[in-house]
């Protein structure tokens, strides 16, 4: 198990799958339903960013993928400051 999930999971009875977390980013999609939309606010959030990109490396989700899906449906709630400044190293 990637170390982003066990960070997304950790408050949660049911957890979110790895591989349903990287489908959610690459077809740009927000679940509505709770626990899932919470999870993946921690995902963008919390998770530290050395372990997102590990995360999107494993699962080949875009820089692009990534920062549309956080501009879109993260970055209106939380801004992670230090997940933007991948986007200009990048």
């Amino acid at each position: 198990m990637h170390p982003a999930i066990v960070t997304v999971n950790c408050a949660y009875r049911k957890g979110i799958t790895e591989e349903k977390l990287a489908e959610l980013i690459k077809k740009q999609e927000f679940p509505e339903e709770y626990p899932l939309n919470e999870q993946v606010e921690v995902f963008f959030s919390e998770v530290p960013v050395s372990a997102v990109v590990s995360f999107c490396k494993k699962h080949k989700i875009t820089v692009e993928e990534l920062k549309n899906y956080y501009e879109q449906y993260i970055k209106p709630k939380f801004k992670n400051k230090r997940l933007e400044e991948l986007w200009n190293v990048l």
